[in-house]
């Protein structure tokens, strides 16, 4: 109701800046989903801890954090053993090359600790959701002064969106398959279950979404409404009236004694941003 009172541009405005809001939190979203390590979790009640399974770090945790940080001490030391270890570390791929050569029975639960495919699908689309995003930002706040770029804006909302769901998809299909939905630890099974970092992350796609439709419409109000190209930075030729005034004004760069005696045209417009500007309608010389 609020937004029917409001004027096409301003709608325009609102519908803009709603769109820029979405897709900010959106980005903040994938941030920390990024760098949680609770994409997949799997609680052992025996020794009560919880093993977290990231993109690219694990923690083995007593309980559940977005993103763990070590406790450390005056000195800047950490007070215990760091809970987390990344799935680059030399020693982590070292241990589990000969875990696996060893066919250690807890074979499965070590593969979960090395970079799986899902893992480098949803950090490579997780970049270009980032690129795309910001691109999109950037245009988005620039389409007032040049209407056509509310359909760029659009087009790079719709990247992001496509970034972020094709990797929701491709790790919750990971994720559902069967080998994936328990892990085994010296013989007792263990549900594997999703985690808060994969829910953000799919929070965060739907805000992408959100803000796509948000973007389709602020392009159409952009477009279909005539003050938008004068209230932003630039204006029509159409948005000018025409006013036929007859004077007699010196040509410039001509004969100081030659004046021209015929009508000239003022176009003119009543919004704020338009600039006056004269249109000879010819001339004659006494």
């Amino acid at each position: 109701m609020f937004l029917l009172q409001m004027g096409a541009y301003a709608r325009y405005k609102t519908t803009l800046l709603f769109s820029l809001i979405l897709i900010v939190a959106g980005l903040l979203l994938t941030a920390f989903s990024l760098f949680s390590p609770l994409w997949q979790t799997a609680e052992m009640g025996d020794t009560d801890t919880i093993h977290e399974h990231g993109l690219w770090r694990d923690c083995v945790v007593s309980s559940a954090h977005l993103i763990p940080i070590p406790v450390k001490d005056g000195e800047g030391k950490d007070v215990e053993y760091s809970p987390c270890r990344s799935k680059f570390d030399d020693s982590v791929i070292k241990e589990i090359r000969e875990s696996m050569d060893n066919d250690d029975k807890n074979k499965r639960e070590i593969q979960l600790h090395t970079f799986l495919p899902q893992h480098k699908a949803v950090l490579f689309f997780g970049v270009f959701t980032f690129l795309f995003g910001l691109i999109g930002i950037v245009i988005g706040i620039c389409s007032p002064c040049f209407p056509p770029n509310s359909l760029l804006y659009v087009v790079a909302i719709f990247m992001t969106s496509a970034c972020s769901l094709l990797a929701d998809i491709i790790f919750l299909y990971a994720a559902q398959k069967s080998d994936n939905q328990a892990i085994v630890v010296d013989g007792v099974v263990y549900p594997h279950e999703i985690g808060m970092a994969a829910y953000l992350h799919m929070l965060s796609t739907f805000l992408f979404i959100l803000a796509l439709f948000l973007s389709v419409v602020a392009a159409y109000l952009l477009i279909t409404c005539g003050e938008g190209r004068a209230d932003g930075c630039c204006a029509r030729q159409g948005d000018y009236e025409a006013t036929k005034v007859n004077v007699r004004t010196k040509i410039i760069h001509k004969d100081p004694k030659t004046w021209n005696s015929a009508g000239i045209i003022v176009r003119t417009c009543d919004r704020p941003h338009c600039k006056p500007f004269i249109v000879k309608d010819g001339f004659s010389s006494d």
